[in-house]
């Protein structure tokens, strides 16, 4: 992996079922992205078209995409995943960080489990902000406030 690691994550499970769960697209579906109609398309685009699979070494090369590998430590594995640096936020970084977090929290609490995903997208209007929380109000008039503990919705009507 020549470019930074942008995330690197232990996860309490064997290596082989990480990487089963890496390259098996009924697998990945229960852990990347979040539902919607297009993700069968989208873990077949990623995965299978675009990805260069080592099984030997447990690597994805998904080109510009990055390199994600796989630490074998016995009972744990850890995994890394390295692209092009950012100058500050980078939406791609950010999200491979997120889907690394929920492939670890699928394997580690929910293995083998189907997944939904719940939306609250914090885009809107801005409420407030303070040090420790914001607010904003979304296209369909609900406020949803985010702290370090919750995330918290308010809606009126139906």
């Amino acid at each position: 992996m020549s470019d930074p690691v942008i995330c690197e994550v232990a996860i309490a499970a064997p290596a082989d079922l990480v990487w089963r769960a890496l390259r098996e697209p009924r697998e990945i579906r229960r852990w990347f992205g979040w539902d919607y109609d297009g993700l069968d398309d989208e873990i077949d685009f990623i995965f299978q078209q675009h990805a260069k699979a080592d099984d030997a070494a447990r690597t994805l090369d998904m080109g510009e995409g990055g390199v994600i590998g796989l630490e074998d430590r016995g009972d744990a594995t850890v995994v890394r995943v390295a692209r092009a640096a950012a100058d500050g936020y980078d939406d791609v970084n950010e999200g491979w960080i997120s889907f690394v977090q929920q492939l670890r929290f699928y394997l580690e609490r929910h293995r083998g489990q189907e997944r939904m995903t719940v939306h609250l997208p914090t885009r809107g209007e801005e409420w407030f902000s303070s040090e420790h929380q914001s607010g904003h109000v979304r296209e369909d008039g609900s406020l949803v406030i985010r702290t370090r503990e919750r995330v918290i919705v308010s809606s009126y009507g139906s």
